[in-house]
């Protein structure tokens, strides 16, 4: 990384994303905003790998989402089929019981 700005940058946001002040998307989007618009960045050609790197040690679970078992995206039964139904039933008359 031949630009000194962007890696003091990326130490800083870096910073903020373990301290959970700042998405890693959004690190990301700052960092692409700034080699756009940086001509040291858009001169080094090993910046796009380096960011690569950066993008999958900071977001590295985006790959492990996508390779889930579908069984794995569903939230299991809050209540469970077994358990009795304590609710009266929906002809009982409103005595004011329940």
């Amino acid at each position: 990384m031949q630009c000194k700005q962007l890696f003091r940058l990326v130490k800083e946001w870096h910073t903020h994303v373990k301290q959970e002040t700042m998405a890693p998307g959004r690190m990301m989007q700052f960092v692409d905003s700034h080699v756009k618009e940086c001509p040291v960045c858009r001169e080094d050609s090993l910046l796009p790998r380096e960011i690569e790197q950066i993008r999958e040690h900071v977001m590295p679970d985006l790959k492990s989402k996508g390779s889930r078992a579908n069984e794995d995206l569903f939230t299991p039964d809050i209540f469970p089929a077994d358990e009795p139904d304590n609710d009266p039933p929906e002809d009982a008359a409103a005595d004011g019981l329940f």
